[in-house]
């Protein structure tokens, strides 16, 4: 894309910062001020940075916020997972990945069909290799030494369902293990 205003992977790292800055200091402020609404806190940190009188309509929820929690489910704890050999498969995982329209997909590495694909996603949020169309709808590029190894596109709500799948396992088969020490 040569518009910076219509690619996504432009405006998401401003999106970050502003959703990391508007609950930077929700505890203290909710400490010192315990009947604060949420609204009045927002509209506290709006004030303190000149983001949002440029960027009226970003909200502290938006698209950064999801690729957030993507890349810290999927991209960080991936050697973790490969260590630790944590199964991180469900049959919910599988049935959001089936709704997925998928054009191409290289298996790699003797993964099942699921984990090919998360696989694959990881690797477009890591390199950045992804768009949000203006129907809401990801598509997701992994590329290996010039070559396309998938592509493949689910809309936005599936996106966050599948983040929310893939934490709820990690969550049981990681933390409840080695944090909690609950296993």
């Amino acid at each position: 894309m040569n518009n910076g205003e219509k690619d996504t992977r432009v405006q998401v790292p401003t999106q970050a910062w502003v959703t990391a800055f508007a609950i930077m200091n929700i505890d203290e402020t909710l400490q010192n001020t315990p009947n604060i609404s949420l609204r009045e806190y927002i509209d506290i940190q709006k004030e303190k940075t000149n983001v949002w009188r440029n960027n009226p309509d970003i909200s502290i929820y938006n698209d950064s916020f999801l690729f957030m929690m993507a890349y810290a489910f999927l991209v960080v704890p991936k050697e973790s997972i490969a260590r630790l050999n944590l199964n991180i498969s469900c049959s919910s995982i599988d049935i959001i990945l089936q709704k997925m329209t998928i054009r191409k997909n290289k298996k790699q590495h003797d993964l099942g069909e699921s984990e090919n694909i998360i696989r694959h996603i990881r690797n477009s949020i890591s390199h950045a290799d992804f768009n949000i169309d203006d129907e809401r709808n990801i598509t997701f590029i992994d590329q290996h030494q010039g070559e396309v190894t998938f592509n493949g596109e689910m809309g936005i709500n599936e996106f966050k369902s599948l983040i929310a799948e893939y934490f709820n396992i990690f969550y049981k088969c990681y933390h409840q293990k080695y944090i909690a020490g609950k296993a």
